[in-house]
């Protein structure tokens, strides 16, 4: 037969989890700005234009500022709209906010 187990008591209590703990939540975050344009250089459809710029808005707006042509494109307005339209609808967003940007 297998003897039961016995509850072990800690010693100590965990540590209090430190934001050195955790991992980065912006990992384009720390890559130089020229980088991130080369990056998005590669980027060659507009709903991924799109994707990339409402999952990292300071890195659309960059790609704008600095004239990159997908960014720059009336097609990339109309999937940013399409994405925007797809993700309230899905729930993704709530507030009045994304309506008025829609309008």
């Amino acid at each position: 037969s297998i003897p039961p187990r016995r509850a072990v008591a800690m010693s100590r209590s965990p540590r209090a989890r430190t934001d050195d703990d955790a991992p980065p939540t912006d990992w384009l975050g720390e890559l130089p700005p020229e980088l991130h344009l080369r990056i998005l250089e590669g980027v060659d459809d507009f709903s991924d234009c799109a994707a990339f710029s409402l999952a990292s808005p300071r890195l659309g707006l960059l790609a704008l500022r600095s004239g990159l042509a997908r960014f720059k494109d009336p097609l990339f307005a109309v999937a940013m709209r399409l994405l925007l339209i797809e993700r309230l609808i899905a729930g993704s967003f709530v507030g009045a906010a994304i309506v008025d940007t829609l309008n």
